[in-house]
């Protein structure tokens, strides 16, 4: 009568004691408890029975709010640089945690504490074979959820929850939640599976929505002004010096300052240099030299060939305009491309 009700040890090894097969169409309800069972046997040896799933669609917000106490929040990453989350509660993880460590589960809840680096490691290979048997069993029945669950494994533990709004897209998710029984009946926990709603795109549309965007992108930019500021040379002087500068003023500029023209952005920057014409009546610049990158303007003159107080650049002119620029040398308007009347005027 003894032998009769309690299995032998072939028996037990045999599945004895584990709930009967799933027996119909697979669903991913159905392939997901199988997952589950799977993995808690293959990862712990642990017997491992989930109850009914609940399939939604959800907000990120949503998923920040509907979290339960002192969770494993496992981040997983997917195809295309998707992310998902699976969320174990305490008792699930303090489930996979003893039977790892201790060869059983302790028949009673565990005390609810904040999950450590050790145990999310010692869950890693549980939640990827989970995942990998899940999208093994939804791609042989050929379910439409396939594409949307597809590549996902575990890359890094959240520290807290509000790093899941900080992390994750915004964007639609699909959760599936479900109680899983560990250890025939040692302990019940609660398991969340979260991944994005939509399949990510394929690698042509990405491509295809890229190119569209660096057209525009480009047309842009090409659209955008540049200004530039075609500078004589600079010079310091004094806040007296400069205040004694008045309409009529003569700011002599060096021999050379008319054929070596500094082209600088609005930072400041020299982006080339060139020599000062006109052309069909503008002032003009013709570029002899491209300067390197980002290179300042400078006075290569030694600091005892630099004007006296009275002088002054072009960008320090009194109001009213200069009285005269000394000296000046002919200009050259053939060649010369035409920078229009924003170029600093010169009195005749």
């Amino acid at each position: 009568m003894r032998e009769q009700n309690q299995p032998s040890a072939m028996r037990r090894k045999a599945g004895a004691g584990r709930p009967p097969p799933e027996i119909g169409q697979i669903t991913p309800a159905k392939a997901l408890r199988t997952a589950v069972a799977q993995a808690a046997e293959d990862v712990a040896a642990l017997v491992a029975t989930s109850g009914a799933v609940d399939e939604a669609r959800v907000t990120l917000e949503a998923i920040g709010e509907d979290l339960p106490e002192h969770p494993l929040l496992a981040l997983v990453e997917g195809p295309g640089g998707g992310f998902g989350l699976v969320v174990l509660d305490a008792q699930a993880v303090a489930a996979l945690i003893e039977m790892q460590t201790t060869g059983r589960v302790v028949p009673r809840p565990a005390e609810a504490r904040a999950p450590t680096r050790t145990d999310a490691i010692l869950c890693a290979d549980f939640i990827d074979r989970m995942l990998e048997v899940f999208e093994q069993r939804v791609g042989e029945a050929g379910l439409g959820l396939a594409p949307a669950i597809t590549g996902y494994r575990y890359a890094m533990a959240l520290a807290e929850a509000r790093a899941v709004v900080l992390t994750l897209e915004d964007t639609r998710y699909r959760r599936l939640t479900f109680p899983v029984d560990f250890g025939r009946g040692a302990k019940t926990g609660l398991i969340q599976i979260i991944l994005p709603h939509d399949a990510p795109e394929s690698g042509t549309r990405r491509a295809a929505d890229a190119g569209v965007f660096t057209e525009a992108l480009q047309a842009q930019v090409m659209a955008a002004k540049a200004v530039l500021s075609a500078t004589l040379t600079r010079r310091r002087m004094t806040l007296a010096e400069l205040a004694s500068l008045t309409v009529g003023s003569e700011i002599t500029l060096p021999a050379d300052a008319l054929a070596d023209v500094g082209l600088e952005d609005l930072a400041g920057r020299q982006v080339a240099r060139g020599r000062l014409g006109q052309v069909a009546g503008h002032r003009a610049l013709r570029l002899t030299l491209a300067s390197a990158p980002g290179a300042p303007l400078h006075d290569p003159r030694p600091p005892d060939s630099r004007l006296p107080a009275a002088a002054a650049g072009p960008a320090l002119s009194p109001p009213g305009g200069l009285a005269a620029l000394t000296p000046r040398p002919a200009a050259e308007p053939d060649a010369l491309a035409p920078l229009g009347s924003d170029f600093p005027s010169a009195a005749d």
